[in-house]
Parts: C-alpha cells; structure tokens; sequence
C-alpha cells in the first residue's frame, strides 16, 4: 500500500509538471493627463510701415524707424529684439511705394516689455500680436510634469486592472509617450492697444494646459 500511494503522488506530480503553462495575458492601456502652467514669457509683435513716391524713400523711412525702435529696445534690461519680414511693394492706384519691416520682442518682465510697446506704439510701430507665452523651459516642465503624471496613472490602471482580473501586474512594452507643444495664448485684452493715449497696452495671463498622452501594453501575469 505504501509503494502504491508513493506511486499515485509521483504520477499526479509529472502530470503538474507536463501541463500547459498559463499564457500571459496583455492588456493595452492608454492615459492623458493635464497640467496647467502658468505663462511666463510675454511676446510683443510690432510692424514699421512707409509709404512714399520711390522705393528709396519709403524704404529709407523704415529703416530709420526701425533701428531707432531696436537701439531703445536695447535698452531695456530683460527684453530681447529680433527684426524679421522685411518687404517692399508697388502700389498702383495711386501709384505708391510701400515697405514694411517686423520686429519681435520678448520678455519675462511683462511690466518693462508693456512700457516699451507703448512708447513704440506712440512712434508709429502697429503692434500685430501681445500675447503671454511659455517659454522653452517652462513648456518642457510643463511636458515633463504631465508625461510623468500620465506614466504614473498608467501604472495604477494596469495594477488595478490586474487586481480585478486575479493576475499580477509584471511590466510595460511596447511604450509610446506623445507631449504636443501648447497651443499659443491668444491675449485678452487687445483693445487696449488701439487707444490714443500714452498708456502702455494692458494684457492678462491666462493658466496654458499642457498634455501628456501614453499607450502601452501591460503584461499581467498569474500570481
């Protein structure tokens, strides 16, 4: 009788051994999260325009106003100025010459850079666009934070998921992480920009959301 049990316990345990193993089971997940970031880079366009009898002059026009705008803008310490669109063209009726140059400035001192609009503004520069922006750094933290926020909820999900599933949650593959640039801000107080007096332009920040999307394939295993 020994000898028999001893033999039912060893066949039970090969036949264990030889069964088919529990395939993985692969569950394909995918998270966006938001965060919102306050902008911290304020962006000033501005156009000098001329018109004139001969592409000489009107062109003369702008350059002289142009280099005045950029030697004060230098002046004022945290803003940057870079000039860019330069064109000139021929009116017809009546028969004209145009030029126009554009210049950008930007600033993390948005009171200084608002001051300078103005003064420009008042020298004939029409600003085209005022707006707060995020600037490099702050827009790859932002991206950082949310692809961090997005992995970190992946997670949980494929843990939860295993959880209720009775399996283990093991590890990733397959991973893909999207972090799009943020849309620009459009400002919000652009009336202020067309008034006569010399009051500098007045524009409000507004919070940026910056997303984080990932996908990935969880790989649960049993217990």
């Amino acid at each position: 009788m020994r000898w028999r049990r001893s033999a039912l316990v060893a066949a039970a345990t090969v036949l264990v051994a030889s069964g088919p193993a529990l395939a993985d089971t692969i569950l394909h997940l995918d998270d966006t999260e938001t965060v919102m970031a306050h902008p911290d880079e304020l962006v000033a366009t501005l156009r000098v325009e001329a018109t004139a009898a001969s592409a000489a002059v009107a062109q003369q026009t702008v350059n002289n106003t142009m280099a005045a705008a950029l030697a004060r803008a230098k002046q004022v310490a945290g803003v940057t100025a870079a000039t860019q669109g330069y064109t000139a063209w021929q009116t017809t009726q009546p028969q004209r010459w145009q030029a126009s140059q554009t210049m950008t400035l930007r600033s993390h001192d948005g009171a200084a850079l608002l001051t300078l609009v103005g003064e420009l503004q008042q020298k004939g520069l029409a600003t085209g666009e005022l707006s707060w922006q995020l600037s490099r750094e702050a827009s790859r933290a932002a991206r950082d934070q949310a692809m961090h926020d997005a992995l970190s909820a992946l997670r949980r999900r494929a843990e939860d998921a295993a959880g209720l599933l009775g399996l283990r949650f093991e590890a990733f593959q397959r991973v893909s992480i999207a972090t799009p640039q943020p849309a620009p801000v459009l400002p919000r107080a652009m009336m202020a920009m067309a008034a006569a007096a010399p009051t500098p332009p007045s524009v409000q920040a507004e919070d940026v959301p910056v997303s984080a999307t990932a996908e990935a394939d969880a790989v649960l295993v049993p217990k």
